[in-house]
């Protein structure tokens, strides 16, 4: 991969210089109107990112991928989500927000900018021709993103919505508070990017922003692919539905669940916009969650994960302030730790095209002296008519 961060002046050289990526200054945009009423100018800088990305005159460019300073991406991930699409046609792909009143506003047929998004060489080259002039045609728009989505579209190419980029489908992140339920709810494909981090709750608790994210990301480095991906099982004894955010966290829900239940995003955040009404309408399947903290599911976070001689193993926790909540000894809450058994996710070119979500199943605990306390995890490829659902 090749890049640089954009600025709109040089920075001074200083004891850190040496840690920045490579720096771009972006070229002077005074000639261009901006007329969007308490907007910024430098959406216009920011648009002409594109044509200025295409003539650095990389070599052996596939595609161009653009996001904001807030974004976070998922490089490998985002490789082998692009290796499904022909690089050598037109490709505008990434994705609208899961606000309803942000995709009302401004598109639900544009790459929101923060998400980050992706255009196939072939199509990045005529797009940098003709930039400056489209721009001319569009001083009333808001931002860059909405400025590259009407080149585009001027072009004749339509967006190729790809979940994996984070609008929440990862994420533009166009909500804020605690973002768990997004992200225990992923989409069925690799987890892409991340954007508004330093604008939510940390991920983990009682951790920083910068702390949660490197935690997360030592899962990442283990098994980039699996990151996020959502894995619901039965234990029957008890009556318990398992759902595993793999390297993030796991529900143990204490009663049988319809799947298509436990797969709802529960609303642990807020909108971004205030105001209720369609400000607080989202453009995905969501669940209110209890009032009460002691009748939501316990939440087991992600402890350490490592590389072991059968696969990968992951280790999960209860994390944070205590609840104070009375169980017995049916209650998933009796638990400390929850070992989740995978191996590494490889997935191959037709599974990209045709996503299936894995199964798992609740193993009998390893840990004699404490198996009440523990339970153990395998997750696994569904077999050919396998169904994953409850048992009564």
């Amino acid at each position: 991969m090749k890049g640089c961060v954009f600025l709109e002046e040089n920075i001074q050289p200083s004891n850190t210089t040496s840690d920045l990526p490579p720096i771009c200054i972006s070229g002077d945009i005074t000639r261009f109107r901006y007329t969007f009423r308490n907007g910024l100018r430098s959406a216009i800088r920011v648009a002409r990112v594109v044509s200025e990305t295409v003539a650095l005159n990389h070599s052996n460019v596939r595609w161009f991928v653009f996001g904001d300073d807030d974004t976070v991406f998922f490089p490998e991930n985002l490789v082998k989500i692009l290796s499904k699409y022909d690089h050598g046609l037109w490709y505008y792909i990434g994705t609208s927000s899961e606000s309803f009143i942000q995709n009302k506003l401004f598109s639900y047929k544009m790459a929101f900018g923060g998400a980050g998004f992706a255009i196939s060489y072939p199509l990045a080259r005529v797009l940098a021709k003709i930039l400056d002039s489209c721009l001319e045609r569009y001083p009333h728009l808001y931002g860059s993103d909405g400025r590259i989505h009407a080149c585009i579209t001027e072009l004749g190419v339509g967006l190729t919505h790809e979940p994996g980029f984070h609008q929440k489908k990862i994420d533009q992140m166009d909500i804020h508070g605690n973002m768990f339920g997004l992200l225990a709810s992923h989409p069925l494909t690799p987890l892409v990017s991340l954007h508004h981090l330093e604008a939510t709750d940390p991920i983990f608790p009682n951790m920083t922003t910068i702390n949660s994210i490197q935690h997360l990301f030592q899962a990442v480095t283990i098994d980039s692919q699996r990151i996020l991906q959502q894995t619901v099982c039965y234990d029957r004894w008890f009556s318990w539905t398992i759902s595993i955010s793999w390297g993030y966290a796991v529900q143990i829900f204490p009663h049988n669940v319809y799947l298509h239940d436990a797969l709802r995003t529960q609303e642990t955040f807020i909108p971004w916009r205030k105001g209720g009404g369609v400000n607080s309408l989202y453009g995905m399947d969501t669940a209110a969650i209890q009032a009460d903290p002691c009748r939501r599911p316990p939440v087991f976070f992600l402890d350490k994960v490592w590389l072991s001689g059968d696969g990968v193993r992951s280790s999960y926790r209860r994390m944070g302030a205590s609840e104070n909540c009375a169980f017995d000894d049916a209650s998933p809450r009796k638990l400390e730790q929850v070992m989740v058994f995978s191996s590494k996710l490889e997935l191959h070119y037709k599974q990209l095209q045709a996503p299936r979500r894995h199964c798992c199943d609740v193993l009998p605990s390893s840990s004699s002296s404490s198996s009440w306390k523990v339970m153990e995890i395998r997750i696994r490829e569904c077999g050919d008519e396998e169904l994953i659902y409850m048992h009564s």
